[in-house]
């Protein structure tokens, strides 16, 4: 079933339709110069063109509000030791998951990018030297899979975003592309700390700059990006056209944009081609330091911050606690079924809390959420640990 998303342009004008379906988006352009009224019994299209392109993988395509899941979590990748095998990880700041349930693991302390084959607790590096190279990476962070399998991987101490393409098909070393950046600084073509990436369906790069309280939009083979959020100068502040400390973000199926707004405790949402920002999580201090968002097919909204993983209904900028813990994690993905995956940076292992029921008969109670006072006590964790990777790049 395919269901139309967005509509731009009048009934006497030419205009465009976003149609998407469950795992991808079609793109159909309609371009006319004569089109009856809506109430008449015919209309004449000139000319149309249509064609099919790649968003990122959906968080989750059933209705996700309905989902419980089980607070004890299993180790997926990761033996919870810090080291440079092919069993354990060090510091790992997130991860993707293709169609087949692959994990890659963007390994920042280790400079890897590993794949772990669905059910396998062996990983294969893909990416295992530092560098500036096609086939390197320095401290790589936020990654996001399209519905094509090509992997977008943040390469933090590059100052850029590498695109591996068909990564699903990947068994050894691969080389990669560089989409945007690939130089440290403040003007639209570089990056200070490249962290979160997003793909929509026109296969334009979103960023979030960390160190520029900034979000830029890389056309695909632009050498310039095109602010979309914040300050371009990169003052950091709390109004609705700013941002401080941005890390995850995510587009969902209509184009519009939601960031992890981390100093400012909040996640925030940008249309396309707006301005300004509405808040639509973190009311009252609720989110200390989000770390990463992500909306399902439905509009609701899941965003990772002290306390555990938050969920946010349309039209509620409080939120309640899903899955309960004070791990540090700056990265969650969901799987196929709603399964979620977390990049637990400090026990170095990829955790995954299975869903416990998928009954939508009425929205199950969620979790008590930890008072904010306590929730704050493992906020300054998250940040340090950023400002610490920020100081390296001084360094």
């Amino acid at each position: 079933i395919l269901v139309a998303t967005t509509y731009s342009g009048g009934v006497m004008a030419p205009f465009s339709i976003i149609v998407s379906g469950p795992s991808r988006v079609s793109l159909l352009y309609i371009n006319t110069t004569s089109v009856t009224p809506m109430n008449s019994t015919t209309a004449t299209i000139a000319s149309t063109t249509q064609g099919t392109t790649p968003l990122q993988t959906p968080a989750v395509a059933m209705n996700s509000s309905c989902l419980v899941w089980n607070q004890n979590p299993i180790a997926v990748a990761g033996n919870g030791t810090a080291g440079n095998n092919t069993r354990s990880l060090n510091g790992p700041w997130d991860l993707s998951i293709d169609t087949n349930l692959n994990l890659y693991v963007s390994d920042g302390g280790n400079n890897h990018i590993i794949k772990f084959s669905s059910g396998n607790l062996v990983g294969i590096p893909l990416i295992s030297r530092v560098g500036n190279g096609l086939s390197q990476v320095s401290n790589p962070s936020g990654s996001i899979m399209d519905a094509n399998g090509n992997l977008y991987v943040s390469d933090m101490f590059n100052y850029r975003i590498m695109k591996y393409a068909n990564i699903s098909s990947a068994s050894q070393s691969i080389i990669g592309q560089v989409v945007p950046g690939g130089s440290f600084g403040f003007n639209y073509n570089q990056q200070w700390i490249s962290w979160g990436v997003a793909v929509d369906a026109l296969g334009n790069v979103f960023v979030s700059d960390y160190g520029n309280n900034r979000v830029m939009k890389w056309a695909p083979r632009s050498t310039n990006g095109t602010l979309v959020a914040g300050i371009g100068n990169g003052t950091a502040g709390n109004g609705t056209n700013q941002l401080s400390c941005p890390l995850g973000i995510y587009i969902d199926q209509s184009m519009a944009l939601y960031i992890a707004d981390a100093c400012n405790g909040r996640i925030q949402k940008w249309l396309s081609g707006a301005s300004t920002g509405t808040t639509v999580g973190g009311a009252n201090g609720q989110l200390g330091f989000p770390t990463d968002v992500s909306v399902d097919n439905y509009g609701t909204i899941y965003a990772w911050s002290a306390g555990g993983l938050y969920r946010f209904y349309p039209g509620s900028t409080s939120g309640t606690i899903v899955i309960s813990s004070y791990t540090v994690c700056f990265g969650f993905k969901f799987d196929s079924v709603g399964n979620v995956y977390i990049a637990d940076y400090e026990s170095n292992v990829i955790s995954k809390y299975t869903v416990n029921s998928t009954s939508c008969g009425t929205r199950i109670a969620s979790i008590s959420a930890a008072s904010s006072k306590v929730a704050s006590m493992a906020v300054p964790n998250h940040r340090a640990i950023v400002e610490a990777a920020i100081l390296k790049t001084r360094s």
